[in-house]
């Protein structure tokens, strides 16, 4: 016999859409096209180095202060030098070459000189106060901010960290949001309250629905619990409504099971099913701290995918292609920025690695994204970096995400200064594409 709950897996659709009668409960309509328009932020932890992932081939001085890491300038017959990306000055590493893809469509830009500006060195400080959205220990991040100020979709997964268990600075706030690592494990389950193989008829969820069912019209705790009790409910049924017989459209390609491939295939299908997801929250996370042993020892030392670094890299690049092909009909709806903390020494150290820098290179691709490389350090030498051992900036990240979310999300100007505190905005028009 039928248990319960293949029943109602079985008949999630229905069952999302009756939840409109649930007090708080969200309007889900599964198989429509996304109707709003989605800001997904993606955190190279680490310390990403943007002159290993956007090498400075047209300069001199990186050679010099690079003599064993540094990656060889675009040659069609060698496949361990630089991918040309059309810059005289900047080129791509090797192992990203999947994003070509979308950078010969016009459709991705590198910011390659990014950072929080008034940031340090320290791993913790710098990503907190990115997510924070500004150098302070504000409790909110910068995505819940926004989506405290800009009126939504009163839908519990307006806002969501993806690929993992644990928040993001970024997403955290009085705005409740889910962290889903993925769909299946998005559940909630008592051995007492199971039946069935593998908790196939979970009882815990129908009777806490049950009991949430009956609204309590007061400010007290238990009505605050009931409240969230069926937020988290909503968020799971819409999350397992929406990865009913989903397939990976993307030409034969599939997600990772790393944290940026489960966080980006749940955000594909979240927005194919029609979630009005606006903000989201994803790790990529490879060993970006390479402060020894940047390249191997191979001959293929820029390309060798026995090597864990190149391996992830690639990966995580083909990730973020399969993305862009799955989400294919709605990417203008779409932008993903790519940032890390902060970059790496423009000198290598000792161990053939790179030590805590300042700026590095961000990437975004999609909605209005304009193509190319966007303000960019024009040499390397020492006497123009900054402390002669790091990469100046020339675009504060607080302007990348501001733009996207005037420009992409349709955000008041004026509240910059607030989603980001303090912050005076620059506009760079890197998100100004209108075809």
């Amino acid at each position: 016999m039928t248990t319960r709950r293949e029943f109602l897996k079985s008949s999630a659709i229905m069952t999302a859409a009756s939840m409109a009668g649930v007090a708080g409960a969200p309007q889900f309509a599964f198989g429509q096209s996304a109707g709003g328009k989605t800001l997904i932020k993606v955190f190279m932890r680490g310390g990403a180095d943007g002159l290993h992932l956007f090498p400075a081939v047209g300069d001199p001085f990186y050679y010099q202060h690079r003599p064993n890491i540094a990656i060889e300038p675009p040659s069609d017959s060698d496949v361990n030098t630089a991918i040309d990306i059309g810059d005289n000055y900047r080129g791509m590493n090797p192992n990203l070459e999947p994003l070509m893809e979308i950078w010969d469509a016009g459709r991705m830009m590198v910011a390659p000189s990014t950072a929080l500006e008034s940031g340090n060195r320290s791993h913790f400080d710098n990503q907190r106060w990115i997510g924070n959205g500004a150098r302070n220990n504000l409790i909110d991040g910068y995505l819940n901010r926004y989506m405290q100020e800009v009126p939504g979709v009163n839908d519990p997964l307006r806002g969501a960290v993806l690929g993992k268990t644990n928040m993001s600075a970024e997403a955290s706030g009085n705005i409740p949001v889910p962290a889903i690592q993925t769909q299946s494990n998005f559940e909630l389950e008592n051995s007492n309250f199971c039946s069935g193989s593998g908790c196939a008829d979970n009882q815990l969820t129908e009777m806490m629905r049950e009991i949430s069912s009956h609204p309590v019209v007061d400010n007290s705790i238990e009505a605050t619990v009931r409240e969230n009790q069926v937020i988290m409910l909503d968020s799971i049924a819409q999350v397992q409504a929406s990865g009913m017989n989903y397939t990976t459209n993307a030409g034969g390609l599939e997600y990772s099971n790393s944290r940026l491939g489960r966080g980006l295939r749940l955000a594909a299908q979240l927005l194919k099913a029609g979630v009005p997801l606006e903000v989201a929250a994803i790790d990529w996370n490879i060993g970006w701290d390479t402060h020894a042993n940047q390249i191997p020892g191979s001959a293929n030392r820029f390309t060798d995918q026995n090597f864990n670094y190149h391996r992830r890299m690639r990966e995580g690049a083909t990730d973020f292609l399969t993305f862009y092909r799955d989400i294919a009909n709605i990417l203008d709806d779409v932008v993903v920025i790519v940032g890390t903390e902060f970059g790496r020494t423009v000198l290598e150290n000792g161990s053939r690695g790179t030590d805590h820098g300042h700026s590095s290179s961000w990437f975004a691709f999609g909605g209005p994204t304009s193509p190319g490389v966007a303000d960019d350090i024009t040499t390397l030498d020492r006497d123009q970096l900054r402390s002669s051992r790091f990469t100046p900036t020339r675009t504060e990240y607080q302007d990348i995400v501001g733009e996207i979310m005037i420009r992409h999300m349709n955000m008041d100007p004026n509240l910059v200064s607030t989603v980001f505190p303090g912050h005076s905005f620059t506009n760079h028009n890197l998100f100004s594409r209108t075809s």
